[in-house]
């Protein structure tokens, strides 16, 4: 009830410091335990990227494919994205060298220019702190992007427009498309998402209130498999109808994080790290 309210009141002046203080003190699961780390191959992301991520991770990594590069705030966010999945810090080194040498970027600079900030987010440089996703209230409420950016929530950055567009671009049905941008009209940012989870994976409620993209990836590789972990090869799309809450989810993580004030102080620190080609 409280994540289906707050979208109503965002418009609320008087409300925005409360507002802006509860996006970097989540306190629901910060997915900091990568209980399904090595068990995804980089192969899969990919086919991942289409079934499982939410529509701003999904931008991010169409963005990163097409360009092979992205800014300091959508590598962020992405980064700490796949970390929160279960990529290991050499899966993650050697995930983004790839892609950033096919385009303008040479093996030495990014040894030297990228390399650091990648193990930095993992803990393993600077002052050691182990970095966790952003939640939904943070790519809302902080950090917009600008033009060249493909970070932050579409639902709350995109021109409706173009919007539109992409939705159409991922076969979402018209009345779908509708919906989605009834929600965005009345700043329901997070529900909206939760109507693209329905409309992608063919169910009529979902059943949660989504507030993590991570929850998002968790609750649809569930759905997608059954309950049962992620496999090395991707789930059988026959079992897309199936949702099974008794086992646990590929990424769940069931200790609920503290105020994570510091540790958003210590991104700040972070973000000086990352070059802003």
């Amino acid at each position: 009830l409280t994540a289906r309210s707050l979208p109503s009141i965002q418009s609320d002046e008087r409300l925005q410091p409360l507002l802006s203080h509860l996006s970097h003190s989540y306190v629901g699961p910060d997915y900091s335990v990568q209980k399904n780390a090595g068990r995804l191959s980089l192969e899969q992301i990919d086919t991942l990227s289409v079934k499982s991520f939410p529509l701003c991770m999904r931008q991010l990594h169409k963005a990163l494919r097409d360009n092979h590069h992205l800014r300091h705030g959508g590598r962020m966010q992405y980064g700490l994205f796949l970390k929160g999945i279960g990529l290991t810090l050499e899966q993650a080194l050697e995930f983004w060298k790839k892609e950033f040498i096919r385009g303008k970027v040479d093996a030495d600079k990014f040894d030297k220019g990228y390399a650091y900030s990648i193990r930095h987010s993992y803990g393993k440089e600077g002052k050691r702190t182990d970095y966790t996703p952003y939640s939904c209230m943070k790519i809302i409420m902080s950090n917009p992007p600008s033009q060249g950016d493909y970070h932050g929530c579409p639902f709350r950055h995109s021109d409706p427009e173009l919007l539109k567009q992409k939705l159409q671009s991922y076969k979402i049905s018209p009345s779908g498309i509708t919906q989605i941008l009834e929600l965005v009209k009345g700043m329901h940012y997070q529900l909206a998402c939760q109507k693209y989870f329905e409309l992608t994976h063919d169910v009529e409620d979902i059943g949660f209130s989504l507030n993590h993209p991570n929850q998002y990836f968790t609750e649809s590789q569930r759905l997608l498999s059954g309950g049962r972990e992620v496999k090395r090869e991707p789930s059988n799309s026959g079992n897309s109808q199936q949702k099974s809450n008794s086992q646990e989810s590929v990424t769940s993580n069931s200790t609920p994080a503290s105020s994570n004030t510091a540790a958003d102080a210590e991104l700040e620190g972070l973000e000086a790290y990352f070059t802003e080609d």
